[in-house]
């Protein structure tokens, strides 16, 4: 999986699709609540410096600024991402706390020590190096920082081709596990306070979501086409099927910075 396998599922024309189907400003399934989640368990405050990596539509930061009046930066590979982003904060006069920048999670262009609270929301599955991705954290943060995020994860056995469909859905280079997460965090210096698996809810969301795609079909197919409608179908029931079968699923993670 390459940048430009993600760049071409979350083009302009892919998130905006993706947004339609999950909700306003996301592309992650869990929407607000799960940014509140993430926020309440990392205690952010207007005070707190956040770091939202794989910021997307601008969504979870966007949420953020708006709740706390705290500053976030915004970190995405996708440049269409990252404009349509910054569009949003200044629209929503919020462009004074929130600021979206280009560039890659396994390499920041960040100084070191500069956020208290680092965020990911659905979004580290799409790193290729999560080792490296969790080293960039421990760099970027504060000594008693907070590391808060949920992610899509393997907690199953996949048969080698069953994987590789199921990546490619998901236009993700590889899955992690709860426990890799977790020991990658010790590695590189941080206490881990929860560690939770939540495919539960991961799999009610996703319920959800292939309902609103099915309502959605009559509108796709005429502003895009049937093709492209079925395309997105397929791609959605084949990660919603990982995610009934017990195969993928979701974690939620809280780490503190040593």
């Amino acid at each position: 999986m390459s940048k430009s396998d993600v760049s071409v599922n979350y083009s302009q024309t892919g998130s905006s699709l993706i947004e339609k189907i999950y909700s306003d400003d996301y592309l992650s399934i869990g929407g607000k609540n799960s940014t509140d989640n993430l926020a309440d368990a990392a205690n952010v405050s207007k005070d707190t410096k956040v770091l939202d990596v794989g910021s997307g539509l601008g969504g979870p930061a966007l949420r953020l600024a708006e709740r706390f009046g705290c500053k976030v930066i915004g970190l995405d590979i996708v440049d269409s991402n990252v404009a349509t982003a910054n569009e949003r904060a200044k629209a929503r006069s919020l462009d004074h706390l929130v600021a979206f920048h280009l560039g890659d999670a396994m390499a920041m262009p960040f100084e070191a020590g500069q956020f208290d609270v680092i965020l990911g929301q659905d979004a580290w599955c799409h790193v290729p190096d999560k080792d490296k991705l969790i080293a960039e954290c421990a760099r970027v943060i504060v000594a008693g920082g907070t590391v808060a995020f949920t992610d899509w994860l393997q907690v199953g056995e996949m048969a080698a081709d069953e994987k590789t469909q199921i990546l490619s859905a998901m236009a993700s280079p590889n899955l992690a596990t709860l426990e890799g997460y977790g020991a990658m965090l010790a590695r590189h210096g941080f206490t881990v306070s929860v560690q939770e698996d939540i495919s539960a809810t991961f799999v009610a969301q996703y319920d959800a979501i292939i309902a609103r795609l099915k309502g959605m079909e009559s509108e796709i197919s005429d502003t895009i086409s049937p093709k492209v409608y079925g395309i997105i179908l397929a791609k959605n029931n084949c990660i919603r099927q990982a995610f009934t079968d017990g195969k993928m699923g979701g974690g939620k993670v809280i780490a503190r910075r040593n």
